[in-house]
């Protein structure tokens, strides 16, 4: 443990040191998602075991940061397509009337988005350390999360563009 806190600070205070190793900051869609749901994300990471950066990018992939019209008009952030129970949405991903769960509010979608990871389907990825998000990323596309051939790769390039990362230490806020 006190090598990884190590190994953090030196990346967080070398980054800051050499301008070359700076990022640009994420746009301000992207910035006001995660500013809106880190803490619903790191609740559930408390609660369920899931990596926040998981739970941030999948988020930010499934939804466009909140954009699209599946999360706007029925609050649906995750894809979640529907469990027969409760209203759903019709909209083109598989097939072109694919049926989506609608959630009451956002908080409801990352509600159901964490019990959707514990199910029995991923419920061995809740042993993966939580700080392995790669080991995340491909856990889920390996038990069919999404049918984008990429989706493991597309999920850890968002949490390392955004930092998300940082976000799966308990030391951060």
């Amino acid at each position: 443990m006190k090598t990884t806190l190590l190994i953090l600070a030196v990346i967080l205070f070398t980054s800051g040191t050499f301008p070359a190793l700076k990022k640009q900051p994420a746009p301000k869609h992207i910035d006001s998602y995660i500013k809106r749901f880190l803490k619903t994300a790191q609740n559930e990471a408390k609660l369920f075991n899931i990596p926040v950066s998981i739970t941030l990018a999948q988020g930010i992939i499934e939804s466009n940061a909140g954009r699209s019209g599946l999360s706007l008009k029925h609050n649906n952030h995750f894809g979640i397509k529907w469990n027969r129970r409760g209203k759903y949405a019709v909209y083109k991903d598989d097939t072109p009337k694919d049926r989506f769960q609608v959630y009451k509010s956002a908080w409801w979608s990352y509600r159901a988005h964490s019990k959707l990871l514990v199910s029995k389907r991923y419920k061995h990825l809740t042993r993966l350390n939580r700080l392995n998000y790669k080991a995340w990323a491909h856990g889920l596309k390996k038990c069919g999360y999404a049918t984008e051939k990429k989706y493991a790769e597309i999920l850890i390039s968002v949490i390392e563009k955004y930092d998300l990362w940082l976000y799966d230490f308990p030391i951060f806020p």
